[in-house]
């Protein structure tokens, strides 16, 4: 009986490293290289994509609104306290007008996710007890703002729905960290109020010949002559105040508009003879308009 043919050892062994290095190790090694790329891609495009929806996130809940509550500071049984009671507390007229005042505003001043807008998570409406001239706007926590009323609103509905109106409006407006000239900031409470109402800007007299101040009137006009041009203006004063911010948001010198407004005093009115706005083109930028 013959032995089974026996393969000496240094064949075998080889054998076995033949057939180890038969597996192909360049597409392995070339894929196992690649992994870390492509990894490092995906990673990136994670982070974009939830920074995008972060954001588009904080501006839904911005824009859910926010709670309101009302206050009564008067004395409580004075007829004073009564009448605010009947008139705008009980019936939710207040809480109505703030809330329809805001939707107005922040269409004015957000047309897109592009305009910033401030956080507002809760208003207090407060009939205050001191003597104040129609309201006063604080910001009593981040998010949380007081509008306080002067007891002489306690007795007028209209009047409390046009302080409140204004008072919204302060609300929502940037104004270059207090940089902002008042001028600037009154003009476009003015506007955004008459627009929550609306209602027409009231007729300011026409400008002197030597200037044009910023008013309501001023504000309209440029809004019509460039569509967005307020809510780009409130933008522009979110972190600072530049005397060229209003040229900057027409895309024209400002200056050209207010000789259309010197031309025609009831442009704005459509009463008497009425002189339409003039497209003009853009231009270097700079302060055009006395604030």
């Amino acid at each position: 009986m013959e032995a089974p043919l026996l393969l000496p050892i240094s064949t075998a062994s080889s054998c076995i490293e033949i057939a180890e290095g038969a597996v192909p190790s360049g597409p392995r090694a070339r894929s196992s290289s690649s992994m870390p790329s492509a990894q490092s891609f995906v990673l990136r495009v994670v982070t974009v994509v939830a920074v995008a929806c972060a954001s588009l996130f904080a501006q839904h809940e911005a824009g859910k609104g926010f709670a309101v509550s009302v206050a009564n500071d008067l004395p409580r049984g004075s007829a004073a306290a009564r009448r605010f009671d009947l008139l705008l507390v009980s019936n939710g007229r207040a809480e109505r007008a703030l809330l329809r005042a805001s939707r107005a505003v922040e269409r004015a001043l957000f047309p897109d996710p592009s305009f910033p807008r401030r956080q507002v998570r809760r208003v207090t409406v407060r009939m205050a007890a001191r003597n104040l001239t129609g309201a006063a706007v604080h910001s009593a926590a981040p998010g949380e703002y007081v509008v306080s009323l002067g007891p002489g609103l306690a007795s007028s509905a209209p009047a409390a729905e046009a302080a409140l109106r204004r008072a919204i409006a302060r609300v929502w407006l940037w104004d270059g960290r207090g940089a902002a000239p008042a001028r600037v900031t009154e003009s476009m409470v003015d506007y955004l109020a008459s627009a929550a109402a609306e209602v027409e800007v009231e007729v300011e007299a026409p400008p002197s010949a030597a200037g044009c101040g910023m008013s309501a009137r001023l504000l309209r006009l440029l809004e019509a002559r460039r569509e967005g041009f307020v809510a780009r203006l409130n933008r522009a004063m979110r972190d600072r105040w530049s005397d060229a911010a209003v040229d900057a948001a027409l895309g024209a010198p400002a200056r050209l508009a207010c000789h259309d407004q010197k031309k025609g005093a009831t442009a704005l009115t459509g009463r008497g003879t009425t002189t339409s706005p003039r497209r003009t083109p853009d231009a270097a930028r700079g302060s055009s308009v006395a604030t």
